[in-house]
C-alpha cells in the first residue's frame, strides 16, 4: 500500500516541481557558504590545523617575508638606486616585452632582419621611445618596490633588518641578530643557511634554497625577520575565525551537496513518469534535439567556471551586491541545466536520445533518400544514373573489354527487366478495361514500376467496390419504390372502397361507424407514413442541429416506460430494467434521444414474442455510456443484420405488420446527429439494439 501511495505522490507534478525548486535552494545556500569561505578566509590550511603555530602557514610568512627582502636587496636596492635607473641600466630588447614590441615593429615597418647591428640601429634611431619605456619601467618599480614595503611594514606584519654588505633595508634599525631571536616566530638567513621558528612543514611555497643556488647570491646576506608578540596574536585569532568559518560553512557544503545529490536523484528517477500511469511522458522541452542538449550542457558546463571567476573579479559597490549577482547566476545557470538533463533522462528513458538527434535525422533521411532514389526513385533519373554510371565505366575501363562487356550485360538485363514489367502493367490495366476488376498485376522487386502496379491494383479494387456499390444502389431504389408504393397504396385503397361504401348505404346505416372507423384507422396510417418519410429525408439531409445537454439516462428511460405502461400492459411483455449505476449521464440531445428510444421500443412492441421478457440494461466506463434493448423476436429474423437500419425494411418480409420500415433507419441518422452510434446484432430469435453515447 505504502510503495502504490510513493509511486502516485512520486510522479505528481507539485512534488517534481517542490524537488526542482529544492534542488536550486540547496545549491544556492551551498554556493552561498562557498563564498562565506572565499571571501572571508584567508588560511585554508585551518580546517586540518586546530593551531596557528603549528601551521604551515607562520614558516610560510616568515619564509616568503625573506624571499621578499631578498628581492629588493636583488633586484630593487633601494629607492635612489630605482630613481637613478638602476633597474633599466642594463636591459635588453629581450627583458621587456614593451621594448620587444617596439623593436618588432620597426624591423617589420622597415623590412629588416634581426640582427646585432640592427639593434645598434634601433637604439640609435628610437632613443625617445626607448626612453619612455624605460621611464614606465622606472614608474612600475618604484610602486612595485613601494607595494612590497608597504606590506611588510603593516601593523600585523614583520619587523625585519635586511642587508647585503653595501644597500640595507629595515624598519627597526637593528642589525643584531638576537634582538630577532628574542621573538616566539623568527627567521634567520645568512652565508651559514637558514634558521627558522617555529619550523613546521617543508615550505612547499616559496623554497628559499634558491636563494643560495642562485649566481647572484651574494655571501655578505643577511636577512633578520620576525613577528612580534601583538602581531603573532592578531594572526593566531584570525586563523582560528577563519577556522570556525571553514568547518561552519564546509559542514553546510557537505550537507547542502548531500540533499541536492538526493533531489537530483528523485528527478532523475521520476522524469518522463506521472502519477497512476508507468509510460514515459516528453514534454514541450524535450522538442529540442539532444545532440544540441548535449552541447548546450557542455558549452554551460565550460563557461561556468570563466563566468563565476570573471563575476569574483569585478570590484562591486559591497559583498552582499557580488553575493547576490553569483546566487542569481547560479540559480539561472543550475536550472538551465537541470532542465537540459531532465530532458536528455527523458529521452533516455524513451530511448529516443539517438533518434531525436539532428546528426541522426540528417543521416537517416540522407540512407533514406539513396533508397529511395535507388529503389523507387522516378525512372527518369535512375535512367540518367546509369547512363552517367555506364559512360564513366566504359571510359575507365576502355582497355579492358571484359569488363565493358559486364557492364552492357548488366545494363541490358536491366532494360530487359524494366521492359517486361512495364508489359505486364499494360496487360493488367488492358484486363481491367475489359471490365475484370479482380485481376491483379504481380511484380517483384521495390522499384517505381511496382509501386505503379500497386496503385493500378488499389484503382481497380475502388472500382470494383464504386460498381457494386451503384448496384446495390439501384437495387435499393427499385425496392424503395417498391415498398413506397405498397405502403402507400394500401391503406389508399382501404381508404377509398370504404368511402364507396358509405356513399352507397349512406352516413345512416349500421355498418357507418365501423366504416368510419376503418377510415380513421388507414388515415392516420397514411399521415404516420408520411411524417416518417419527412423525418427520414430530414434525418440524412443533416438539417437538424442537437441541443447537446446533459441527460440522465435512467430517469429518461423511466420516463419513457411510464408513458408506455398501458401498452406494456396490453403487450403482456415483462420489461427488466439494469444499471451499473444509479445515476449515469451522457450528452446528448434529450428530444433526439427520446425519439430514439420510442423508435426502438416501437419495434420492441411490434415483434417481441408475447409474454416474454425485454432487457434493458445501461451500463458506462471511462468514456461512453451504452445502453442496450434485448427482446426474443416474434418470428424468425432472416435478414441480414446490416439490412435491418434501411429504410422500408422490416422485421417481417411479408409487409403485414403496421409499421413503415423507416423506424430503425430513423433512429440511426438521430444517432449519427448526436455523434453516437446505433448497432443492431441478432443471436437466433435473441435481437439487440445498443446505443453508444459520449459520458457527461
Amino acid at each position: 500500500m505504502l510503495v502504490t501511495k510513493w509511486k502516485i505522490f512520486k510522479g505528481k507534478y507539485i512534488t517534481k516541481l517542490s524537488a526542482f525548486l529544492l534542488f536550486i535552494v540547496f545549491l544556492l545556500i551551498g554556493v552561498s557558504s562557498a563564498l562565506n569561505i572565499y571571501l572571508k578566509v584567508k588560511n585554508y590550511e585551518s580546517i586540518a590545523v586546530k593551531n596557528y603555530l603549528e601551521s604551515d602557514t607562520i614558516s610560510n610568512d616568515l619564509r616568503y617575508a625573506v624571499n621578499r627582502l631578498e628581492f629588493i636587496l636583488r633586484v630593487y636596492k633601494n629607492e635612489e638606486y630605482i630613481l637613478s635607473g638602476g633597474t633599466v641600466e642594463n636591459i635588453g630588447i629581450k627583458d621587456n616585452w614593451k621594448l620587444t614590441n617596439l623593436y618588432n615593429n620597426y624591423i617589420a615597418e622597415n623590412n629588416f632582419e634581426d640582427s646585432s647591428e640592427i639593434r645598434e640601429l634601433f637604439f640609435i634611431q628610437q632613443q625617445q621611445e626607448i626612453q619612455e619605456i624605460k621611464e614606465s619601467i622606472i614608474s612600475s618599480d618604484l610602486a612595485n618596490y613601494e607595494k612590497i614595503i608597504s606590506e611588510l611594514n603593516l601593523p600585523q606584519g614583520y619587523i625585519y633588518y635586511a642587508t647585503d654588505g653595501e644597500n640595507e633595508t629595515t624598519n627597526t634599525g637593528n642589525p643584531n641578530k638576537e634582538f630577532y631571536l628574542l621573538r616566539n616566530a623568527y627567521i634567520i638567513l645568512n652565508e651559514k643557511g637558514i634558521e627558522l621558528s617555529p619550523e613546521n612543514g617543508g615550505g612547499a611555497s616559496d623554497p628559499l634554497t634558491d636563494i643560495f643556488e642562485s649566481e647572484t647570491f651574494n655571501k655578505n646576506m643577511r636577512i633578520y625577520a620576525a613577528i612580534e608578540d601583538d602581531a603573532l596574536l592578531y594572526r593566531a585569532n584570525r586563523w582560528n575565525s577563519d577556522r570556525q568559518i571553514l568547518i561552519r560553512n564546509t559542514a553546510v557544503i557537505i550537507i547542502c551537496i548531500l540533499l541536492v545529490i538526493a533531489n537530483f536523484s528523485y528527478l532523475i528517477s521520476s522524469a518522463g513518469k506521472v502519477a497512476g500511469n508507468d509510460e514515459i511522458h516528453l514534454t514541450s522541452f524535450d522538442n529540442l534535439y539532444t545532440d544540441i542538449n548535449l552541447a548546450l550542457i557542455a558549452g554551460i558546463a565550460a563557461g561556468c567556471r570563466m563566468e563565476f571567476y570573471n563575476v569574483l573579479n569585478i570590484k562591486f559597490t559591497s559583498e552582499n551586491l557580488m553575493r547576490l549577482a553569483m546566487l542569481i547566476i547560479t540559480a539561472a545557470i543550475s536550472a538551465l541545466l537541470l532542465i537540459l538533463v531532465l530532458s536528455l533522462a527523458r529521452h533516455i528513458k524513451k530511448r529516443t536520445i539517438i533518434k531525436h538527434s539532428v546528426i541522426y535525422i540528417i543521416l537517416s533521411k540522407s540512407v533514406e533518400t539513396l533508397i529511395n532514389m535507388a529503389a523507387s526513385g522516378p525512372l527518369m533519373y535512375k535512367t540518367i544514373g546509369a547512363a552517367i554510371l555506364v559512360i564513366i565505366a566504359s571510359v575507365y575501363a576502355a582497355n579492358k573489354p571484359l569488363l565493358v562487356a559486364g557492364i552492357l550485360f548488366i545494363s541490358t538485363y536491366i532494360i530487359y527487366n524494366k521492359v517486361t514489367h512495364f508489359h505486364k502493367i499494360q496487360e493488367g490495366l488492358q484486363v481491367a478495361k475489359n471490365g475484370d476488376y479482380d485481376y491483379k498485376i504481380r511484380l517483384e522487386g521495390k522499384g517505381e514500376f511496382r509501386r505503379l502496379s500497386e496503385d493500378i491494383n488499389e484503382i481497380t479494387s475502388g472500382l470494383k467496390s464504386a460498381v457494386e456499390s451503384e448496384v446495390r444502389s439501384e437495387k435499393l431504389k427499385t425496392e424503395l419504390i417498391t415498398n413506397v408504393s405498397h405502403d402507400i397504396k394500401t391503406p389508399l385503397t382501404s381508404i377509398i372502397s370504404y368511402v364507396d361504401l358509405l356513399k352507397r348505404e349512406g352516413l345512416d346505416s349500421n355498418n357507418a361507424p365501423k366504416y368510419l372507423d376503418v377510415l380513421e384507422r388507414k388515415s392516420n396510417r397514411l399521415k404516420n407514413l408520411t411524417e416518417d418519410l419527412f423525418e427520414a429525408a430530414k434525418a440524412t439531409s443533416g438539417s437538424i442541429e442537437p441541443k447537446f445537454e446533459r441527460v440522465h439516462i435512467n430517469s429518461l428511460i423511466e420516463q419513457l416506460l411510464g408513458e408506455l405502461d398501458e401498452k406494456i400492459h396490453e403487450s403482456n411483455l415483462i420489461f427488466k430494467v439494469s444499471a451499473t449505476n444509479e445515476k449515469v449521464y451522457a450528452m446528448a440531445d434529450g428530444r433526439l434521444l427520446s425519439r430514439v428510444m420510442e423508435n426502438l421500443l416501437s419495434n420492441i412492441f411490434k415483434y417481441t414474442l408475447k409474454g416474454s421478457r425485454v432487457y434493458i440494461e445501461i451500463s458506462e466506463d471511462e468514456n461512453n455510456v451504452s445502453i442496450s434493448f434485448k427482446n426474443i423476436s416474434a418470428g424468425e429474423l432472416n435478414i441480414p443484420v446490416n439490412e435491418l437500419m434501411e429504410r422500408f425494411k422490416r422485421g417481417d418480409e411479408s409487409r403485414s405488420s403496421e409499421g413503415s420500415g423507416l423506424g430503425l433507419a430513423i433512429a440511426k441518422s438521430l444517432m449519427e446527429v448526436q455523434e453516437g452510434l446505433l448497432e443492431l446484432s441478432i443471436d437466433g430469435d435473441l435481437f439487440k439494439a445498443e446505443i453508444r453515447l459520449s459520458k457527461f
